[in-house]
């Protein structure tokens, strides 16, 4: 089997090679074809794509976009796949397997993606890779071959889309009047499912991607180009791109067993695309849906129940375990919110993802007599608590912040200059996640029996299958929450049921900042957690610490206490030149396996040694005989910077980075030295390549 790979150029010559020759080294030989479209470029690419043996080529008289570019190749290809790839895209190890792995696991699937650094939709993955060669180590390590890690979606992003060639007959080429390009792709995607196909992203297949480098010289035509292009999208389909919109935003806050059967509604649901990222990472849901456009409701059916109003006697007649608003149509109400009360199961949760009407973009827009209410329903902060302490649900409010330029930044602090530091908080969030849960008198009941002592061990094996967030936010608005919550913290502590302290702790934090029974928890279970340092500076905050305080902090830096006074003996010996042969090599023993570092042994030398760079300079020359290099320089350095001039330390620094071959700064340090010696003039013709 055969797949033809195509690929479009404009320039950018340095990337279309690394692509190029990714995919040679990459790819098993013979399984593909590598077929290049240019669009006029003018810097060197048309000659080297020339001297190319093992690629098909088109060249172009002028730059006809990225569309009809693609189309182009389609039709000279000759593979049973078509793999439409971005030039600035470098491929790895197993790709290609993989991804056809993927396509052909089933009939219906016509189009398959990987995930990558760089890339819009939700395809991208963490990396922490800082060149080439560690992204294909990374790859390698990433790129097993999953089908769990194979997800369904609504769209495939066309920086890398590998399309069985029997779909392209089936569906036709890219649609041009997206020339010069931008959401072709989407319109590609639309129009495979409405095929018959579905569309996978291959979680398990890497690859990096620089991103959009064709459009990046042109920022501010790139951005027309996408509301351009975007306009076409909707009046072709005849719905907003808003509607394939993947609510990561309240499905992250979801606390529900992922093997649980939960029925979930999501009104104003759009083509689906949330419903469907539900229905991977919860395989056993099952799915309602409220959509009124008729395209995205049509979309959204394939995955689940939809329907196009409340009333709908099915919807009616279900109780869900999740409901989830995006703002499409209704109003976020006391009548809708009647509903979800009446429809919400004991224990169910509520999440909404709305805009904010205090945001700082908003008001800008209303100094410059613009009416962004027009536009989109907008909701302050005080008018979510009011609108839902009206009904019989627990909530809490996250804000979702942007990032901001220079002159909004400087506008947002005049605002805090009047109306002070307060008013950031509902500055700044662009959106509100509002996630509420239905109180449960069950609920209520465990927490007002644990509070009067009645058989606490069944009464917290109740209370802790409840989600942990819904009794804190019940807790919250009784009488003494700090304690309580303080209590159920030690209670569970002492039962083995650390999953629940933490978090009833952080909240009596949240709640009381200097309250000292929660200071000395955390810090108490902290310690037991081994997180020391974060114990430290909990007990920090203790204002007037007693006894028991005081036996805890002996108890949490025993240890600590005991390493620092090891290594001051140690440094001390150094100091005045005790044993010294034995004394460096137990100091270099400790260095080594990282049971001392360097701030300790800065803190020490700063505040117990008077021949501090006597010392500094031993434990470098120490580290460098032993071979601990990434050692010599630091302390070096440290002790350059306490006494610039001292001649000892100059020539090390000379001598050191002349052995590392950094002889230019080698000779930088040597020239300091005002009255050199035969040793420091040997050195510097050794810097200066006179030998």
């Amino acid at each position: 089997m055969k797949t033809s790979i195509v690929i479009l150029t404009h320039n950018k010559l340095d990337y279309t090679k690394q692509c190029i020759e990714s995919i040679r080294q990459y790819t098993r030989s013979g399984t593909y074809e590598i077929i290049v479209v240019d669009n006029h470029s003018t810097d060197g690419t048309v000659e080297w794509l020339k001297k190319q043996a093992d690629t098909r080529t088109i060249f172009n008289d002028e730059n006809v976009g990225f569309p009809k570019g693609c189309n182009q190749g389609i039709q000279i290809a000759t593979g049973e796949n078509i793999l439409l790839l971005n030039n600035d895209v470098v491929v790895t190890k197993h790709w290609l397997d993989h991804l056809l792995a993927c396509l052909y696991s089933a009939d219906d699937i016509g189009a398959v993606g990987p995930v990558t650094n760089s890339a819009a939709y939700y395809s991208t993955i963490p990396v922490s890779y800082t060149s080439i060669d560690e992204m294909h180590v990374f790859a390698s390590q990433h790129n097993v071959l999953d089908p769990n890690k194979w997800e369904e979606r609504l769209k495939l992003i066309g920086f890398c889309m590998l399309i069985k060639k029997e779909a392209i007959d089936k569906v036709g080429l890219l649609d041009e009047r997206f020339t010069p390009g931008n959401f072709e792709d989407d319109d590609y995607s639309v129009r495979l499912r409405q095929a018959g196909y579905r569309l996978m992203l291959c979680k398990d297949t890497f690859i990096h991607h620089y991103g959009s480098v064709s459009w990046k010289d042109d920022g501010s035509g790139y951005s027309k180009l996408l509301r351009d292009n975007q306009k076409k999208f909707e009046e072709k389909w005849n719905v907003d791109v808003e509607a394939y919109n993947i609510e990561r935003e309240m499905i992250d806050r979801i606390e529900v067993d992922r093997q649980s059967h939960v029925s979930v509604l999501h009104i104003g649901c759009g083509a689906g695309a949330t419903l469907l990222k539900i229905k991977h990472e919860y395989p056993y849901a099952t799915l309602y849906g409220i959509e009124q456009n008729a395209f995205a409701m049509k979309e959204a059916q394939r995955y689940a129940y939809v329907a196009n109003d409340l009333k709908d006697d099915k919807i009616k007649n279900q109780m869900f375990d999740l409901i989830l608003y995006s703002d499409r149509a209704f109003e976020l109400n006391d009548h809708f919110l009647r509903f979800v009360v009446d429809h919400l199961k004991p224990n169910g949760q509520f999440f909404a993802h709305v805009q904010n009407a205090g945001h700082f973009r908003v008001i800008e827009e209303l100094i410059a007599g613009r009416n962004p209410f027009a536009r989109t329903r907008l909701y302050s902060l005080g008018q979510l608590d009011d609108l839902f302490k009206r009904y019989p649900l627990s909530i809490s409010v996250t804000g979702l912040m942007l990032s901001e330029t220079d002159n909004q930044h400087r506008f947002v602090n005049h605002l805090k200059v009047l109306y002070g530091e307060a008013v950031q908080s509902l500055l700044m969030p662009q959106s509100f996640v509002v996630r509420a849960y239905k109180q449960n008198e069950n609920m209520r009941k465990l927490i007002e029996a644990f509070v009067s002592k009645e058989d606490c061990h069944q009464v917290l094996e109740k209370l802790n299958h409840f989600p942990i967030t819904g009794v804190i936010d019940m807790i919250k608005k009784m009488d003494e929450a700090t304690k309580l919550l303080n209590e159920l913290a030690i209670e569970n502590f002492a039962r083995g049921n650390h999953e629940h302290v933490l978090p009833y702790l952080q909240a009596a934090f949240e709640l009381c900042q200097d309250d000292t029974d929660t200071l000395y928890n955390l810090a108490f279970v902290l310690n037991s957690y081994g997180e020391k340092e974060l114990a430290n500076r909990y007990l920090s905050f203790i204002r007037q610490p007693d006894d028991e305080v005081k036996k805890l902090f002996e108890e949490i830096n025993e240890h600590s206490l005991k390493k620092a006074q090891e290594l001051t003996f140690l440094l001390r010996r150094l100091e005045f030149d005790v044993d010294i042969d034995e004394t460096k090599q137990a100091l270099v023993e400790k260095i080594a396996c990282g049971e001392i570092d360097e701030p300790l042994i800065k803190e020490i030398i700063d505040t117990s040694m008077i021949h501090k760079v006597k010392v500094l300079q031993a434990i470098a020359i120490a580290c460098f005989e032993q071979g601990l290099h990434e050692h010599v320089l630091p302390y070096l350095q440290l002790a350059y910077e306490q006494e610039p001039t001292n001649v000892d330390t100059l020539y090390n620094l000379g001598y050191v980075l002349i052995t590392y071959g950094e002889h230019a700064l080698a000779e930088t340090f040597l020239q300091k030295i005002q009255q050199p010696d035969e040793q420091v003039l040997q050195l510097l013709k050794i810097a200066r390549g006179e030998f």
